[in-house]
This record gives structure tokens, C-alpha cells and sequence, in this order.
């Protein structure tokens, strides 16, 4: 299992991949942070927030899906396709194997998340522990999501699409079902994320997004036990 956490976490790290998603984050936050309606509206989040904070916040909702989905879209369905799964299969056991891709991506976005708030704290000399956090479970729930459909499309070019076109869609009904009233899409803010960030509370918030994180993990281990390798 960790063989396969480190392995997959080498091989997004060492490539121009972790650069260029700092890179992103960053600007882009310190952009919204820079918005006049993030000043105006600061007081009505939470008063312990900076900017950058709520900017890094705002960055990772509207486009942390894309960026998980942009780079680990075909995680599983790739070494399915190429048949190096049955390596895989060969040496652990699979619900190790889903895990340890899943340990491996948390470790990158770990990375990427520490180092961007780092950037942020020379800037703003305040680093918010408790901001972080909720980030990095929000992104776990996306790396979850992107395990799982590629576990049920397993072949790259089906697990792109599908994964694309749910990074996209995904976001917006989830918060068309926060802010709607119809009783039709309603429900489903039950099942994100983006519900539970509006509670005050930040442990409610990451204790939520760990259970959405399991149940989705569970889920890939159960599809995998049961696809032929």
C-alpha cells in the first residue's frame, strides 16, 4: 500500500504537474482575494478570515473538481487498460491498491495546498490551520470521486470524458441544489460537499466530507472486487 502511495505520488510530483497546480492556485487566489467584494463581504464570513484565506477557498470550490479530475482522471482505468493492474493484483491485496492511490494523491495535494498557504503567509503573515483543513478535505472528496469513476469506466478515454464532464457538472447542480428550494434537485446537496460548507462549524464541515470520503472509497474497493482483471 505504501509502495503504491509514494509510487503515485513520485510520479505527480516530480513532473511539472505539482509546479504548475501551485502556480494556479495561487494566482487565481491571490486574484479573488484581491476582489473588491471579497473586503466588502469579509466581515459576513467569519472574522478570523483573511483574504487569501477565503480566496484559496473560493478557488479550490469553483475549480479544485477540474484540477483533481485534469490530473487523475484515469488513475485506476489507466492500469487497467494496460493490464499493469494484474502486477498490482499479484503483490496486494485491492482494496490496498485503492487506497494507496488514494494516499498518494492526498500526499500531492497536501503538498500543493502547504506549499500555496505557505506562499500566501509571506504575503499575509497568518496561516489558518483550521482553512487548510477543510480544503484538504473537500479535495479528498474529489480525489474519492475521481477513484471511483475510474474504477466504473475502466478504460482512459471513457474515464475522461466522464470525468471532465462531471468536474464541470458537478459543481453546479451542487450549488443549484444549496441554493434552490424545488424539491427535485433539493436532495441532492446532501450528498456534497458544498452543503456542509455553509455550517459555521469546521469540524461539522470536515467530519462530513470524511464520511462522503469513505463511503465513495468503499465503493471503488467494492466495484474492483467484484471487475475481472
Amino acid at each position: 500500500m505504501w509502495t503504491i502511495c509514494m509510487n503515485e505520488f513520485k510520479q505527480l510530483f516530480k513532473s511539472t504537474k505539482s509546479i504548475l497546480t501551485i502556480v494556479i492556485i495561487f494566482i487565481l487566489s491571490t486574484f479573488v482575494s484581491s476582489l473588491p467584494f471579497i473586503a466588502a463581504y469579509q466581515g459576513k464570513w467569519e472574522q478570523a478570515k483573511d483574504p487569501y484565506s477565503i480566496g484559496n477557498e473560493l478557488v479550490i470550490s469553483l475549480f479544485g473538481f477540474f484540477l483533481i479530475f485534469l490530473l487523475s482522471h484515469d488513475i485506476l482505468s489507466r492500469e487497467i487498460h494496460l493490464k499493469t493492474i494484474r502486477f498490482l493484483v499479484s503483490k496486494t491485496t485491492r482494496l490496498n491498491i485503492v487506497i494507496g492511490k488514494y494516499l498518494g494523491l492526498m500526499l500531492f495535494w497536501l503538498s500543493c495546498i502547504m506549499t500555496t498557504y505557505i506562499l500566501n503567509m509571506v504575503i499575509s503573515h497568518r496561516f489558518l490551520f483550521s482553512d487548510a483543513l477543510k480544503i484538504l478535505t473537500f479535495i479528498s472528496v474529489g480525489i474519492s470521486c475521481a477513484l471511483f469513476l475510474s474504477m466504473l469506466f475502466p478504460t482512459p478515454q471513457k474515464s475522461m470524458f466522464v470525468g471532465m464532464l462531471f468536474s464541470f457538472l458537478f459543481p453546479i447542480m451542487s450549488m443549484m441544489s444549496v441554493l434552490s428550494s424545488e424539491r427535485l434537485i433539493h436532495w441532492f446537496q446532501y450528498v456534497t460537499p458544498y452543503y456542509y460548507a455553509r455550517w459555521s462549524e469546521p469540524l461539522t464541515y470536515v467530519l462530513m466530507n470524511a464520511a462522503l470520503t469513505v463511503v465513495l472509497l468503499v465503493g471503488t474497493a467494492l466495484l474492483f472486487q467484484r471487475r475481472d482483471v
